[in-house]
């Protein structure tokens, strides 16, 4: 396995990136600069897999490397686990994730993983025990406008579902705290390559590990955006669109500030406006009902942050 080594201390802080689909071989100059920029402090590993196929071969490859990392982690001293954390995105993540969930099962535990936009169905059965593997809160990064995971992965990922990075949890998780990026990601983030300086083309580009490990700084720092986004969980996969509001064809079954719940009177499907009077999210009833929970809880929290155990904020990097 190839790996990157920065110079070793015998307590320094030790810290994994796991890249993403087509990344993998060796690593990607922006992704790596953001993630040293994070953990340049740490003794730093690129956790190369072999996930440069098709999708179909990568997505499999990647639960198969969940089972040889979390060896490996079982393998090491209690000591360098315990200042080990895994930063995971994309498929990478999703891998990173399954390997949390099965060291949990086996009763041992790293620092702390973190999820960058996981590429993996939000209701999968092993996401429940992800928590149990990591001593300090998994950190849940999604982005509700990711352009990849809404729209490719969601229509020809293959998998039938949400994807985690996209749509968040289903239901609060043990040990994971959720997050979204702040509106303004792109416009903050800067990207040396030839296509950062469009920013039409960053909001297209926006899975990019880049945009997320701008955020990753300021959460570990105990400052999360103020800008962060609302997570609205989806059903059937959505268009933004300016709508009319209401009126004769809608009736308002609900509402959460300016957020509101609509159902039409002919059809009975659902719909969530936004502030902005946008259609943010469309389908059955009991979903949408459910969506606009999830939407009124994080309106209730200060930084708009969703918390998924309640029990405060993040500790500040060392």
């Amino acid at each position: 396995m190839a790996v990157m080594l920065m110079a070793t201390g015998a307590a320094r802080a030790e810290a994994w990136f796991v890249p993403g689909w087509m990344r993998t071989s060796r690593p990607e100059s922006e992704a790596w600069t953001g993630f040293t920029n994070v953990f340049g402090r740490a003794e730093t590993r690129f956790w190369n897999w072999d996930g440069d196929r098709m999708w179909p071969t990568a997505a499999a490859n990647a639960d198969v490397a969940a089972g040889r990392m979390a060896d490996e982690i079982a393998g090491m001293g209690e000591s360098r686990r315990a200042r080990l954390t895994i930063v995971g995105h994309s498929l990478g993540a999703r891998l990173t994730a399954r390997a949390l969930s099965r060291i949990g099962d086996r009763g041992i535990k790293i620092k702390q993983g973190v999820l960058l936009a996981p590429a993996v169905r939000n209701d999968d059965p092993e996401l429940k025990g992800m928590g149990r593997g990591s001593t300090e809160p998994v950190i849940l990064l999604v982005n509700p406008q990711d352009i990849t995971l809404k729209y490719v992965y969601a229509i020809a990922g293959g998998e039938g579902g949400r994807a985690l990075g996209n749509d968040g949890v289903t239901d609060p998780l043990a040990n994971v705290r959720e997050y979204s990026v702040p509106t303004d990601i792109t416009d903050t983030t800067e990207i040396a390559a030839a296509w950062g300086g469009t920013e039409a083309v960053k909001r297209i580009a926006n899975h990019h590990a880049a945009f997320y490990f701008a955020e990753l700084k300021r959460i570990l720092a105990g400052e999360p955006s103020v800008k962060a986004q609302v997570r609205v969980p989806q059903d059937l996969v959505n268009v933004e669109l300016k709508v009319a509001d209401a009126g004769i064809w809608w009736d308002v079954l609900d509402s959460a500030q300016d957020w509101k719940l609509e159902r039409n009177i002919v059809t009975g499907h659902c719909r969530i406006i936004d502030p902005d009077k946008r259609r943010v999210a469309w389908g059955a009833e009991a979903d949408m009902r459910r969506s606009l929970e999830t939407v009124r809880r994080q309106l209730n929290r200060p930084s708009c942050a969703s918390d998924s155990t309640g029990d405060g904020p993040v500790k500040k990097m060392p």
